[in-house]
């Protein structure tokens, strides 16, 4: 009678999830929406209610008749930023540490809670909501058991036992999940996660090491914003949204959905106007075109002069010129360009085509070369590192300097989408050479779980868009260096700084609530 008298007298946290997650002493989402509640008590085993029948529930999960009162084992939850996602994970990482069975646990034995991004410093946000709001809350921070460390957290649960909440790093086949029993499992930016057949870490061998170690009302609960249509979520979500069953529910809803506050109608007008790409997966809740044209046909007439094909050198005009080389099949590609304020123009382009029969004559070439751009007062050439020593040899011969490309790839592609931005507003000037608009139409813009690509299409004929890498060589150096435009209310960097702004409103709410109870 002692002992059940002592553990009656345990601290614990709010009972339901939906009051742990909107409680001013636990997480404190007083706004909830209906959506969100809706998650809340399916996540938690509870009945849904008035909310059974809410249009954003049933257009988000589906008929909910399967899982009505039953805790689901896998979690699901795709949707766009700033909707709490990531709150509602922390919450859940708490819920789990004081409702999950622990009575076949040995003694000594500690379960842990992990939290699992495709980065430590992307699980940190989640761990951060964890320890801000545990230690600000008079309830919560009674479960503390020591102090916490910058990745782990321990809890006591109503049994007395501890449970470890901690941020875990990905490993080979899902080595860093299989130490212990587990009291819960949160990949978050599930979406961007690669399968078994695409990476050594991945999210499938994670998941099943989760899976087998789950202890009794524990769940794995999978968070992020849609992203590339292909890898393990979204084959789960083509196969099985709107069918929820016990075993796995999966929610996908908009942004406007989750947190109406947030995202008001016109805030999502202006970011679908203003970044159509982003609004699509950030706000949306859509999975991302896996390739598509970097630029419209529409852009790019409109960003071309009707005539000349080539614009003479002006007094006090500043010219670059870059080239993309090859000999076979391949056209070598030159282009001449200029900046007038923001206005970047191509004043020239040409190109040279050999075929495996009849190779062009690098040296041939380079002698034209230097004859076509020394009238813009141009004394070197951008060029990539094909042959680069050698023809930067071959190029003295003629008063050319040869200056290679060392760009890593991820530079390289940022240039890209720079030119495509420049081009679609006004930016950009192009020649009416008619193979220079068919190699820019070509390029394709391929999302992956590691980001965006670039990439070249090779033709029958043999190009491979060979204008395109000299364009962007070109313009490299004007690309970036504009004065910043104003910025857009609803752009990626409007979102981004009233991201950054609730992150330090809340770490000072936080630090305020804390030092209060530690005064108290």
């Amino acid at each position: 009678m002692r002992l059940v008298a002592q553990l009656r007298a345990q601290p614990s946290a709010p009972r339901t999830f939906e009051r742990l997650l909107t409680s001013a002493d636990g997480f404190g989402l007083g706004t909830a929406s209906s959506l969100q509640r809706a998650i809340a008590r399916i996540a938690d085993g509870q009945p849904l209610g008035e909310l059974r029948t809410h249009p954003d529930v049933v257009d988000a999960i589906g008929s909910v008749d399967q899982v009505e009162g039953q805790k689901p084992h896998e979690l699901v939850i795709l949707s766009g930023i700033r909707t709490g996602k990531s709150l509602m994970a922390a919450a859940l990482a708490v819920h789990w540490s004081q409702t999950c069975d622990v009575s076949l646990l040995g003694a000594g034995e500690i379960p842990r809670v992990s939290v699992v991004s495709i980065t430590l410093d992307l699980a940190n946000v989640i761990f951060n909501h964890i320890l801000g709001n545990v230690q600000g809350s008079p309830v919560l921070s009674k479960l503390l058991v020591g102090q916490p460390t910058a990745d782990t957290i321990i809890l006591r649960h109503p049994s007395g036992k501890h449970v470890e909440i901690k941020v875990v790093a990905g490993k080979k086949a899902g080595a860093s999940l299989v130490a212990r029993w587990s009291a819960g499992c949160i990949f978050d930016e599930a979406p961007r996660m690669a399968g078994a057949d695409d990476g050594v870490i991945n999210y499938d061998d994670s998941r099943k090491a989760v899976l087998e170690r789950l202890l009794p009302g524990s769940q794995l609960v999978s968070i992020g914003s849609p992203w590339a249509p292909f890898g393990p979520i979204y084959e789960a979500y083509n196969t099985s949204w709107r069918k929820p069953v016990q075993r796995l529910v999966i929610i996908r809803a908009p942004g406007w959905r989750m947190n109406p506050v947030f995202w008001t109608p016109e805030r999502c007008e202006r970011l679908r106007k203003s970044e159509p790409d982003v609004y699509a997966t950030d706000c949306a809740a859509e999975f991302a075109s896996p390739e598509e044209s970097l630029f419209s046909s529409v852009e790019l007439d409109r960003a071309t002069r009707l005539a000349p094909t080539e614009l003479p050198p002006e007094d006090r005009h500043e010219y670059s010129a870059a080239m993309d080389p090859a000999t076979r099949g391949n056209s070598w590609t030159l282009i001449v360009s200029t900046r007038i304020g923001n206005l970047k123009r191509i004043c020239l382009a040409r190109q040279w085509t050999g075929s495996r029969l009849d190779p062009l004559n690098p040296r041939d070439v380079l002698s034209q070369i230097a004859a076509l751009v020394k009238p813009y007062r141009i004394h070197g050439v951008y060029t990539d590192q094909w042959f680069g020593d050698a023809l930067a040899e071959l190029a003295k011969d003629h008063g050319l300097m040869l200056w290679q490309d060392t760009m890593t790839t991820q530079e390289r592609t940022q240039k890209y989408l720079n030119l495509r931005t420049k081009v679609s507003i006004g930016e950009v000037e192009l020649s009416p050479e008619p193979m220079l608009r068919s190699d820019l139409m070509r390029l394709k813009k391929r999302t992956t779980n590691t980001g965006v690509q670039i990439v070249l299409p090779r033709t029958s004929d043999g190009r491979h868009c060979d204008y395109a890498p000299a364009v962007v060589l070109s313009m490299a150096r004007w690309l970036d260096d504009v004065a910043p435009l104003p910025i857009v209310d609803g752009s990626r960097e409007a979102l981004r700084r009233e991201i950054d702004a609730s992150k330090m409103r809340a770490e000072k709410r936080y630090g305020n609530r804390r030092a209060r109870w530690e005064r108290s």
